[in-house]
Parts: C-alpha cells; structure tokens; sequence
C-alpha cells in the first residue's frame, strides 16, 4: 500500500472467507488486539494512518446489545370502543406479541382523550368501559426490529443498537474501552469511523415520550392519532414534525456526539456518514471530526461525460448528484473541519469493470462538491498464496494487488495527492449560505418510510420532490457558478458570526446568506437571521418569504412571534416581477424571484468558468487563492479566461504530471483576473492566485498545428505481465483489440495483465516547437516510453504525452505498455466453472455473479497512434 501511493488503511472487519473459519480471530479478543497493534505499528514505521470502524460489517453492534439496547420500532393496534363496551381481545400486538406496551389512549369523536394505561391487568386485559359515544382505543407498542449487523465479522455478529438511546450506544463501547485499556499512543488508530445510516424500521426509543414532551412541550400520547395519520392534515403534519425533529436530536445528542465525545477520550477522531439518517444531516456530519460522505453506482460517470463499460446492466445505484453530495462537505466548512471525506467507487461498474479512467472521472467530481481527503471502496484482506484473483469482496470496486491496473494506480494515487495537497490547503472561499429548510421536509410524507424521512445520498428525489424551490434555487446557484455552502438551523446558531459585512463560520468568510423555498420556520431561526443582518450580514430571500412556524406545541404564540420578527424585516413584499431592497440598521435584506439579479445587486460574481463546461472549487489562504479546475465536458478549453479574484500572479499546476509554470494573465477590472487555460476533455488543473508576484518559469502553453502523422508499420508485442497464461509474442499492422487475433485466440481473450508494444519511427523535419504522440484508444492503461526513456503513465483522458525537447532527427524507438481490465479472466474462469469465490459475492444488480456468458472487453493499444505537431502559443 504505501508503494502504491496510499497514506493509510481503514479496517473494516467483515464476514469469513469460505474454508478458512479455522484461521478467524474472534472480534476483540486479546488475539484480535494484538493483531490491530501490530498492524498500526507497521503503518506508522510505513508513514501510513489506521483508522477502524467501531464494530464489524455495519451498521454499529454486536453480540453485546442486548434487546433492551437494540434497534426499535412502534406498532400500533387500534379498537374501535361503543358506549358501554369495552376491548374484548387483550392488549396485543398482532405484529409482535411480545412488544412492550407504551401508551394505551381512548379518543372520542368529541376530541375527549383518555390515558387507559394503568387500567391494563398483568395478563394485558383492559378493564374499562367507554363513556359516552363512540371511541377509538390507539395503542402504541415498543418492539425490536431483529436487525442484525450486516456483513458481520466473526465474533462480531449480534443486534444492531437503538442509535437514539444514549444508554445503549454507552454500554456499547464498554468492550472496547476494556480490550483498548492498555493501548499505548502509538498504537492507536487514528480515526474511528461509523458507517451509513442502513438502520431498517428504526423509529421508536424507551424514554421517547419523555424527551418529546421535554423537547417539544407537549404529551405526544394524547395526539397519536395525529402521529399515526389519522387527524386533520394540517394537525398530522406538525405532529410528525414535531417527532422527526426529536428523533433528530436523539441521534444526534444521544448517539453521534457521546460517541465522538469517547473517541476523543481515547485520543483518536470520528469520522462519520451521517447519510440515509432520520435527523438535520448538516448537523449529524458537523458533530464528526470528519464528515464523510460516499459514492454509490456508474451514474456518477454521467456527471463527468462518461458511461459505464459494455456489458454494464442498469443498476439500483441511484442517481448521482453533486447537491447531495455537498452536504458533507458544507457541515465540514461551516463548523470548521478542515478533512472532508468520501467512500468512493462503490458499484462504479461491474466486477473487473472499472478502469482508472473511471475513477479519475469521479474524483474530480468529488473534488468539485468539496472532498479533499478519500478512501477506495475497497480492498478486502488476500493472502499473498492466495489463486487469482484472490478474495474479493461482494461490492466494486475491487482496490488491490491482483487487479492488473494496481500496476499503474501509483500515476492516479499520485494525482489524487497532488490534488488533496491543494484542497486540504488554507480554508474554503465559498461566497454564500444556503439555508436548508429542514422543517419543509419534516411537514411532509412524500417520501417519509417508517414516519420518518431518510436523507440519502444515493437520489436526490427527496431534495427535488420535497423542497423543489429550494432544490430549483440550489441548482441555479451551482449551475450558473456561485460558490456555496449549506447551512442549518444549528449551524447558524452555534458556528456563524459577523465581522465588517460578512459572515465568518470555521474560518470561512461568505457574503451573503440566501433564503430560498422555505415556507416554515422556527421563530428562533428567523430572529437569528434577522439578528446577523442587524450586526451588517445580507441576507437574500429567492421567492415568497417564510409564512408559518412548523410543529404544534406552543403554536399560537410561536406564530405571533414570527410574525413580529417578520415585521421587523421592513417591506419585503415585492410583486412577481420587484426585488425589495432595504437596510436594517448595519445589514442588508433583500427579496424577489431572481436570485442571480440579487447577488448582482451586493457585488457577488460568480465563477463564468462553468458556461466553458469547466467545474471548479476555490479555497483560499493569507497569499491568495487556490483553484481546482476539471474539464468535464467534451469540448477542448484554449481561451482566456475570467476569475472574480484579484491575484497579482498565477501559477497552473498539472497534478498528473506535477509540471507547472505561471499563468499568463490580465486584470479584467479592479475585482477580476483573466488567465489564459487550456484544458483537453477530462483533464484537471489546479491553480495558485497569488496576491503578490513570484518569479518562476512560465508556463508553457502548446495547440496542436499542422496535420498529424500516423506512427505505421509494424508493431512488436510481447505480452510481459499477468494470466492465466502469457500469451505468444507476435507482430501486427493494424491496432485492434488483442482479444480479436488469431493465432493464441484462446488466452489471448482470457488474458488480463500488460502487453509491450514495440514501434520504431523516423521524428519528422521541423515545422514545430514541440511533438506529442497521442495514444488514440487505450484499453485501458499504459506506461510510455522513448529510447527507454520513462515518459510517464496515461491512465484517463487525454491519452496524449508531449515528446522530450531537443530530440534529434531520425529514428526513435517507442515502447508502450498497456494493461487492460479483469473482466475477461473473471469471465474465463466462470466459462471453466472454475472455483474461485471465497466470499459472498453478487453481481451489480445484487444478483448471484456470473461472468460466463460476458463477451470479451477490448484490450490493449486500439490507436490510431498519432505524432501531433505542437506549436508554442
């Protein structure tokens, strides 16, 4: 790993290998401890980091949650009551007969509510007659769900935690604090890490009743028709907003924070996925040390102009979206985490479907939605003896030493460093916040599971079906190159402050704030919005503004006090067609229907780049402004191009190649810089504004001229790396797919590993400043090389490497190693009916795996390879 460019691991224990039970370590035992240590002393003599997860498979538990600390749901059964009678049946539930009992409530048509839980007998008989009129006996019972920890390690196995209960998540890290007792400092992981949210039915807790009434002011019992969706929509509405909102702040308080809170006692970090949680997932990321969020399916390929490899079934992965995505990223930026990370390349393709191209492609997009520190999904454990292709685990992308690209994957690691480098540098320099208007989503089911809404990641359905103005003024943002950041109630209590006439959250400077697509708001949240303004922030309002407070308690005179607080504001009540535009003491509020003209309005310009197809990140630090900068159209970039940043100087970074040199560049006006780019169809620069000049070489620029020169003749190839067998040297003409000549036809379309294409050819007679040979089509990686001359690996777009200056006349000898991808061995093996799973494994569409009927993927050097005349700009 730390040949290959890696800087750590992170440990996730999971299920067995078939045949090799003998060899498992118990979970935590002594065994498995000094395991971890001396794994950890390794990694640090390497220069590496270890971090774990805090259990096995996911999500968090074990086999010493007991049923009281476990998982659970509320079931309800119902008894329809005439005057005089009485329940017949005992107090049951016919879902789960062993459920405790909660609250037991008979309602009348009137609106009269009884509490009957005390007239409940040891053997759950009611002893109680109904009053007058006709009633409905509502009984909410307390049941485990009987999740069990999913792709648990051995000795890992048992029931999954109540994550809204901090008694359980309390008793949970008992066995960890015993077995870590005696660690020293040196063998400690670096960073604790809990998985995604994939708790299924969880939406109940012992103490519920009491925190609801502690938080929210009023007895949930005597309103579970409401919570049940049985009242008047606007009642059943606040009611379930007012029990998601409690559920969000048990799992934060009473399960992310203790459960930082402890990581930091052992002197470690958290590292937390908070997505797919039933709670303000700004909030929950922002209590980790390190949000993470995560990649899931080839959809992300679309964001980047790519698609998926022949072959590839549509998938249940979802549809990628960088809004989705830039949650984590905001938590980390609004409360001052300076990492953010990714869970990156799961299900990007199929099994030994995925080329580092793809990979490339996805790391720029996570680069741009604010990621700058990630991990591979995934590498599972393989013993060195292992047969090929070793053990593999169930979920792509398969990250290890048996995957012939783990020849070329330092030249990726290397780039994803160099980039890393830049966006871990100084702080984030985006100019908005976005407010989320999470009460919006909590007063509505569209979407809600279990009465609950879960914030995935893996759609962005419940952002655009749910909060559509919102999501519409989000996308205008991004789309038209405003920088943002979202940010929550919480957030804006607790982590922003004004200074001059800008907002300061975690060492990020914004200019304004911007409210859109919100109708209910908190009082409190408003009056805070109206309290930074006062102190000299902006605030912008897109649309109609907030009208109503959201949940039941106390509502009469939370109404009264947001409509006072929106008195305050002054007349901001523009028609369809105005923008209100008024002071409040330092501050300024504006409101109307076009955003983009508001922000014109105080002064903030947005990043043009993105009309040119390039998406962009800018962090800054006390000398100026780091970009980066990624090419994700299809259109080749060689113009000038505008920053809305002053930068006396700038130096262009290539992090594929660590080349770099300054900019040419031109102030636009006082506020602006143009620098001249070029950038080809998926490539990457970063870029250092400097507030002051520095002296280096310049940066030099090079188009294409003249006509190209197709390198012909005839080709070497000798096949130097990998199996099942190395197939027999031979000589082509044409470049086409190995998997296509005659001659070893059978190993050549079952071989994976590298080939060594051998051409020599005359460089022409002058008529340029410089040449490039480009690759044409590569299947699907390669090192080149001149006269033995390492001139680099090419691994993603643009498969082109400009030619050392000074080369002579005559005839030079071009090397060209290319490796392809796994599939057509796996596909091999499978045709054999060779035996070689040791885990269980699915296919993308988490379908049993079955590689036999694949047709071969195009491999190796398809070309054409062409000499392109470069001319100096």
């Amino acid at each position: 790993f730390q040949a290959a460019g890696f800087g750590g691991v992170e440990i996730s224990p999971i299920y067995g290998a078939a045949g090799e039970e003998e060899h498992s370590i118990p979970y935590l035992s002594p065994a498995w401890v000094q395991m971890l240590r001396y794994t950890v002393r390794e990694a640090r003599r390497l220069d590496l980091d270890v971090d774990m997860i805090t259990g096995t498979g996911w999500p968090i538990g074990g086999p010493w949650v007991s049923a009281d600390d476990a998982a659970a749901r509320a079931l309800f059964e119902f008894y329809t009551v005439a005057e005089g009678g009485g329940v017949e049946q005992p107090i049951i539930s016919t879902a789960a007969p062993q459920a405790v009992l909660h609250a037991l409530m008979a309602f009348s048509e009137d609106g009269q509510a009884l509490d009957l839980s005390r007239h409940v007998d040891v053997q759950r008989r009611l002893n109680w007659n109904a009053p007058a009129g006709q009633w409905t006996v509502y009984a909410l019972f307390q049941a485990g769900t009987g999740q069990q920890v999913k792709r648990a390690g051995p000795g890992g196995e048992g029931n999954v935690i109540d994550h809204f209960s901090a008694r359980a998540i309390e008793r949970y890290l008992v066995p960890f604090d015993q077995a870590f007792a005696n660690l020293p400092a040196e063998e400690q992981v670096r960073c604790f890490f809990n998985d995604s949210y994939e708790v299924y039915e969880a939406n109940w807790t012992d103490d519920l009743f009491t925190e609801f009434q502690r938080r929210r002011g009023y007895d949930l019992r005597h309103y579970l028709p409401a919570l049940y969706g049985q009242d008047a929509p606007d009642k059943v509405s606040r009611v379930r907003s007012d029990y998601r909102q409690t559920i969000a702040d048990l799992l934060l308080e009473a399960f992310v924070r203790p459960w930082t809170a402890w990581a930091h006692r052992h002197g470690t970090w958290s590292r937390n996925q908070a997505h797919g949680s039933p709670g303000n997932i700004l909030d929950l990321y922002a209590a980790a040390d390190i949000p993470e969020t995560e990649t899931f399916g080839p959809d992300w390929l679309r964001l980047a102009g790519l698609a998926p490899l022949p072959g590839t079934p549509p998938t249940q992965g979802g549809r990628a979206d960088i809004l989705v995505g830039k949650l984590a990223s905001s938590a980390a930026h609004v409360a001052g985490r300076p990492l953010c990370s990714s869970e990156a390349f799961t299900w990007l393709d199929e099994h030994g479907k995925v080329p580092l191209a793809h990979m490339k492609a996805e790391m720029d997009v996570m680069f741009v939605m604010g990621i700058n520190h990630v991990f591979f999904h995934g590498t599972p454990y393989s013993p060195a003896g292992a047969d090929w292709p070793g053990w593999m685990f169930y979920a792509t992308t398969h990250v290890g030493p048996t995957n012939p690209f783990w020849r070329d994957l330092p030249a990726l690691n290397a780039y994803i460093s160099r980039c890393q480098s830049f966006l871990q540098a100084g702080r984030p320099d985006n100019d908005l916040l976005l407010y989320l208007p999470i009460f919006d989503l909590w007063a509505t089911d569209l979407g809600a599971e279990h009465l609950l809404q879960f914030l995935s990641v893996h759609s962005e359905r419940w952002l655009d079906d749910n909060l559509p103005a919102f999501a519409r003024a989000a996308r205008e943002l991004w789309d038209r190159g405003y920088s943002f950041d979202f940010v929550s109630d919480q957030l804006l209590e607790q982590e922003v402050l004004v200074s001059g006439e800008h907002l300061h959250a975690g060492g990020g400077v914004y200019r304004a704030l911007v409210i859109a697509g919100c109708r209910l708001i908190p009082p409190e949240t408003l009056e805070r919005i109206l309290a930074l303004a006062r102190d000299g922030a902006t605030v912008v309002f897109v649309g109609d503004l907030p009208t109503d407070v959201p949940g039941l308690g106390g509502l009469a005179e939370r109404r009264q006090q947001l409509q006072s607080t929106l008195a305050a504001l002054g007349p901001l009540y523009p028609n369809q067609a105005e923008i209100a535009d008024v002071r409040v003491d330092q501050g300024r509020l504006l409101a109307g229907p076009d955003v983009e003209a508001m922000l014109h309005m105080v002064g903030i310009r947005r990043e043009s780049v993105v009309d040119l197809g390039i998406e962009v990140i800018r962090r800054r630090d006390d000398t100026g402004h780091l970009y980066f900068l990624a090419n994700l159209g299809q259109q080749r970039l060689d113009q000038w191009v505008s920053l809305p940043i002053q930068a006396a100087s700038v130096l262009i970074v290539d992090p594929a190649t660590d080349r770099h040199g300054l900019a040419r560049r031109r102030a636009s006006d006082e506020h602006d810089t143009s620098v001249y780019l070029q950038m080809e169809p998926g490539e990457s620069i970063l870029l250092r504004a400097l507030f002051q000049t520095m002296d280096a070489p310049e940066w030099r620029y090079l188009s294409p001229i003249g006509e190209t020169h197709a390198l012909e003749g005839e080709w070497r190839v000798d096949f130097i790396a990998g199996g099942p067998t190395l197939p027999a040297p031979c000589e082509v003409e044409h470049l086409t797919s190995w998997t296509e000549w005659q001659g070893d036809s059978e190993a050549l379309r079952a071989f994976c590993g590298t080939a060594r294409y051998t051409l020599t050819f005359d460089l022409p007679h002058g008529g340029a400043d410089a040449w490039a040979i480009d690759l044409g089509t590569v299947c699907h990686s390669a090192r080149v090389k001149l006269n033995g001359r390492d001139l680099g690996t090419l691994y993603a777009r643009p498969f082109r490497v400009v030619l050392p200056d000074g080369l002579r006349e005559g005839a030079h000898q071009l090397e060209i190693e290319v490796t392809n991808l796994m599939a057509n061995r796996l596909a091999d093996l499978d045709r054999r009916n060779v035996p070689w799973r040791k885990f269980f494994l699915v296919n993308i569409e988490y379908q049993a795996f079955d590689a036999s009927d694949w047709e071969p993927l195009p491999s190796g050097l398809l070309g054409p390879v062409q000499l392109v005349p470069l001319g100096r700009l």
